[in-house]
């Protein structure tokens, strides 16, 4: 697919909403979308049928958005953006912690965050890169990338850089097949332990317990920083 034919088909928002009430339209047309692409898979799912199930004309759907590809990528970046906002939110918490706990919650977070919405989000994994534009996918892995390497203690030897850089996108890569396989799986305990022990040796965090708190923390952290 060429670049021209992808940007037809993912026209974003046509009209932004303004109002209270045209924001509740588009909430309550995106909450259509999820139940549809959970029951039906994106394939099947069509703007008349998202509109019949929103309780709104097609017409008021078509205010908003262009197509169903962009309804879905307004949903993709909502998920996105919330995923962000609660990772922003609990690293007030983590980022003061010990090298070694402060990257078991991190762990511990990403597993937290993805589990939210876990059946919509095994539904979007195989087309949210089709429907959002590369750039915003891009910056998105980067703003954890940010995350990781300002929270990471050092580790004699080793690019910061790229650890951070190698940790989000095997993550990523990870709980997307794992979203494919099985929606299931990231809910089974055991197999959570395994990616958590996975990254735990990656991050030689087992050399980092009993560092205290202020010892050579991160990779070019100001005082107060987190994010």
């Amino acid at each position: 697919m060429s670049v021209d034919e992808k940007a037809s088909k993912t026209k974003i928002i046509v009209k932004a909403p303004t109002q209270e009430r045209s924001r509740q339209t588009v909430a309550t047309i995106l909450d259509a979308c999820s139940r549809l692409l959970i029951s039906e898979g994106f394939y099947s799912i069509t703007t008349d049928k998202i509109a019949k199930e929103a309780g709104v004309s097609i017409g008021s759907l078509y205010q908003f958005f262009g197509n169903k590809e962009s309804v879905v990528q307004a949903l993709v970046k909502n998920i996105i953006e919330e995923d962000k906002r609660l990772w922003a939110e609990k690293m007030r918490a983590i980022s003061p912690l010990p090298p070694a706990q402060r990257v078991r919650a991190m762990i511990d977070l990403a597993i937290e965050i993805t589990r939210r919405n876990s059946e919509l989000r095994a539904k979007l994994t195989t087309i949210q890169y089709y429907v959002a534009e590369a750039d915003y996918m891009t910056e998105s892995l980067r703003f954890y990338q940010e995350i990781i390497l300002l929270n990471l203690p050092k580790i004699p030897g080793r690019d910061m850089e790229k650890v951070s850089y190698i940790a989000v996108n095997a993550f990523v890569g990870l709980i997307n097949t794992m979203a494919i396989n099985n929606p299931n799986a990231i809910h089974d305990a055991e197999l959570v332990e395994e990616v958590t022990q996975f990254f735990t040796k990656y991050l030689d965090l087992d050399l980092l317990k009993g560092a205290p708190a202020g010892a050579d923390t991160s990779v070019n952290r100001n005082k107060g920083d987190y994010l």
